[in-house]
């Protein structure tokens, strides 16, 4: 009789999954014995897990002091804001004589329901409907490539797919953005949508790394007047 062998569990992969989800920030540092405990696993296979996910750059190892989750390059943050500002007002601007009631309505509906996802959703729901309430605004340009691009751009300076806010008070701020973004498109403000929007891209949190937030908001700023 064959004893089947027990499946080799892919402990780096569980761990960068959750990194990936949320649970982990960029720049948090990743104590061995809290893996331990969160995964339920033995002190060397997590070692090793941490070393898989520094080959992959998922995290980095600082010699002597442990692994930290990886944090994008703040110079390629601030050099995609830039680009997702020039994008994303061109498709606002784009995307307002196409919007009418119907399609008002259902921006307004994106946007209440990234309000209850602040109020009560997981990391997952925030971001998927911030991501949703802008991509239902976006698909009314009248070039369709813009929507796709700016999703692409959008991602390009995360470690995953999940965008994540510091705090409570940095999600009430983006959810007080996007009803100054339909308060404009509302009232057939340009000027104040484009305004609007900048702001939005300026002042997210979720733009950033957990580092040099408030310095990489003022560098965007700057380098795009």
């Amino acid at each position: 009789m064959k004893v089947r062998k027990e499946q080799k569990r892919l402990l780096a992969a569980e761990i960068g999954a959750a990194i990936l989800q949320g649970d982990y920030r960029p720049g948090e540092w990743l104590r061995q014995i809290d893996l331990e405990e969160a995964f339920v696993a033995k002190r060397f296979d997590v070692r090793s897990a941490l070393t898989q996910l520094a080959a992959s750059g998922m995290v980095t190892h600082f010699e002597n002091r442990g692994y930290r989750v990886a944090q994008p390059d703040l110079t390629v943050v601030r050099e995609i804001l830039s680009i997702r500002m020039l994008l994303e007002v061109e498709a606002a601007t784009q995307a307002l004589p196409h919007i009418g009631p119907a399609e008002l309505e259902k921006i307004k509906q994106a946007q209440k329901t990234f309000e209850d996802a602040v109020a009560r959703g997981s990391k997952a729901d925030q971001a998927n409907t911030n991501a949703a309430f802008h991509d239902e605004i976006y698909r009314h340009a009248a070039n369709h490539s813009l929507a796709s691009l700016i999703v692409e751009i959008r991602n390009r300076a995360r470690p995953g797919p999940i965008a994540l806010w510091p705090s409570n008070a940095e999600l009430q701020r983006s959810a007080a953005h996007h009803v100054e973004i339909v308060e404009a498109i509302e009232s057939r403000d340009l000027t104040a949508l484009v305004a609007a929007v900048r702001r939005h891209i300026v002042e997210s949190g979720a733009n950033y790394p957990a580092r040099d937030l408030d310095s990489t908001r003022k560098s965007t700023v700057t380098s795009d007047q």
